[in-house]
């Protein structure tokens, strides 16, 4: 039966609809990936590769992790892990270090070319002899930049870090970056306040608010 061409429009018009439905889908999943591969990455070593994900010529690009202070800069975040966390130097003898990305939440904006995201992170480590148990909230941008997805804004909010034996409870913060004599930010942090027994306590940051276009 030939279609008339009110029933092509109306067919097109829900074709383009799945384009861009599968577009986004798309899009989501290469965050995904990105914020996977960081995960990766600082799990077995690679640490120098970090930097990679970021925008490399988008201005505005910035990291800052727990107390570290604000890195402005992709050379200024670059010179961060090579540092402060040490590059691809081996880990050290009992080191371990896993940190998950999980429950995204990602908004985009109207041409999807910048996108926010809210992730859970629980994790596990080892410092010496010494295990720990951890969890924060990753607050990150993204950027499309030369088609691909490229972290923009870097920020770990940390919930705790404890020693195992002893329990956020105890010990809800234990370790600072911003005593480590090589973290040299370019301004101080915007936020950082770990879990506080006794107090009403609400993990930042909350799940993104959609673009205003």
């Amino acid at each position: 039966m030939r279609m008339t061409m009110k029933q092509m429009e109306v067919e097109i018009n829900n074709l383009k609809k799945q384009v861009v439905a599968l577009q986004r889908a798309k899009d989501e999943l290469d965050i995904c990936k990105v914020q996977s591969l960081y995960s990766h990455h600082y799990q077995v070593g690679k640490r120098a590769e970090v930097p990679k994900l970021f925008a490399q010529h988008t201005p505005g690009v910035t990291l800052e992790i727990e107390d570290s202070g604000v890195y402005k800069g992709i050379e200024s975040i670059t010179r961060f892990w090579n540092t402060v966390f040490g590059g691809n130097k081996p880990f050290p003898p009992g080191w371990m270090a896993v940190h998950m990305t999980c429950n995204p939440v990602i908004e985009f904006n109207k041409d999807s070319t910048r996108a926010k995201g809210v992730w859970h992170s629980h994790g596990f480590c080892t410092i010496g002899s010494i295990p720990f148990i951890c969890s924060g909230k990753y607050d990150m941008e993204y950027v499309k930049e030369d088609g691909e997805w490229r972290i923009f804004t870097f920020i770990y909010r940390q919930i705790f870090m404890s020693p195992y034996h002893q329990g956020w409870v105890e010990a809800s913060s234990v370790g600072s970056i911003a005593a480590n004599p090589q973290n040299k930010p370019d301004r101080a942090s915007t936020f950082h306040k770990p879990y506080t027994p006794g107090e009403s306590y609400y993990p930042q940051p909350p799940a993104p608010q959609p673009y205003n276009d």
